[in-house]
């Protein structure tokens, strides 16, 4: 039904924005969001959308929005750290904030248990949130480090996840663990029914897609899952709005 975290050419994606809207249509999807990389503090750039390409990349979305029988959202996936947000300049409907780095630990790939460290960071980064969005794909880390390694419950997450309600900021349910076989969501289902405890209600859905045969794929195990967990209703944002659609 929804799907606001793919990629495209101009950042780290495969295929153009119109192709990755079209694969929302044909998979029946409602609503589509365009969400490429905007990421001052990853060292590889290559895999960014470039601060001269932000006009021109907006541009483009709002282009194609009407174009097509399906709501068509433009974002940005915007990496933070504790440090500061550099705020690209453009009007978006919604970001998905990433913490993908951590000041003093260029590759977090490189440690066996990053957790406390990671999750200390994003904490101390949602903090300096201040418009409509998403945290995204919170365990990512389970991609890239030894053994799949997932964080465990206890005060550093549930920090975290009362910094994201007191911030109201939702939460991705990010479907690329099935994708990257990683057995479950990112994150995994635990740190949902945590997150809706704490009071929080703003889930949200994305594939983290780079390619347009990957928009909405596994959005019915999510949807699924969701409902199984007792969430009746998914969430995007509209400019300074949140919006809701029933599961």
């Amino acid at each position: 039904m929804i799907d606001i975290h793919n990629h495209t050419i101009f950042s780290d994606g495969k295929d153009s924005v119109a192709d990755v809207i079209q694969a929302a249509v044909e998979r029946d999807l409602k609503i589509v969001g365009i969400s490429d990389h905007f990421d001052p503090y990853l060292l590889r750039q290559d895999v960014c959308l470039q601060p001269e390409k932000v006009s021109s990349y907006s541009r483009e979305i709002e282009r194609l929005k009407g174009s097509y029988p399906i709501t068509v959202l433009s974002g940005l996936e915007l990496g933070l750290q504790s440090t500061g947000i550099s705020w690209p300049v453009g009007d978006f409907d919604y970001y998905i904030y990433s913490v993908h780095t951590v000041p003093g630990f260029p590759d977090l790939r490189d440690m066996e248990d990053p957790w406390d460290i990671y999750l200390e960071e994003a904490a101390m980064a949602v903090e300096l949130i201040d418009k409509p969005g998403f945290l995204g794909h919170l365990d990512f880390l389970r991609r890239h480090i030894p053994g799949s390694k997932p964080p465990s419950p206890g005060e550093l997450m549930d920090i975290l996840l009362k910094q994201i309600i007191a911030c109201d900021v939702g939460l991705e349910f990010n479907t690329s663990g099935w994708m990257y076989r990683l057995g479950d969501p990112t994150p995994q289902p635990w740190v949902i029914e945590r997150y809706l405890e704490l009071g929080g209600r703003l889930i949200t859905i994305g594939s983290d897609s780079h390619r347009a045969i990957s928009v909405g794929k596994y959005n019915n195990d999510a949807l699924n899952l969701l409902r199984k967990l007792g969430i009746s209703e998914v969430f995007y944002a509209v400019k300074d709005r949140y919006l809701s659609i029933p599961i």
